[in-house]
């Protein structure tokens, strides 16, 4: 498979696919990982070269959560942990 191949089967350019192939330190996102594993017919483990840690499926609501927080601006984040922090004063002291 050439190079322009898997780049026209996963999404990206050339210049991309040769520069993670080449470069070491190349931090693609998980999407691209993926979409090369599948492409590839390997895993994501056989491309970043190291146990990948299991992260659970987050829930539609959670999803909705964090893409609503990123939405925010500094100064909203800011406000919204402390009002987090008020309410749960606990949890980020490494208590229950």
């Amino acid at each position: 498979m050439t190079l322009q191949q898997v780049a026209d089967a996963v999404g990206c350019t050339k210049a991309y696919i040769w520069e993670l192939e080449m470069k070491e330190g190349q931090r693609p996102s998980a999407e691209r990982v993926q979409a090369l594993a599948r492409v590839l017919g390997v895993t994501m483990e056989d491309i970043m070269g190291e146990p990948i840690p299991q992260v659970p499926e987050a829930s539609p609501e959670d999803v909705a959560f964090f893409r609503e927080y990123a939405g925010m601006t500094e100064e909203e984040k800011r406000r919204y942990r402390q009002a987090l922090e008020i309410m749960f004063p606990d949890k980020g002291q490494g208590g229950d």
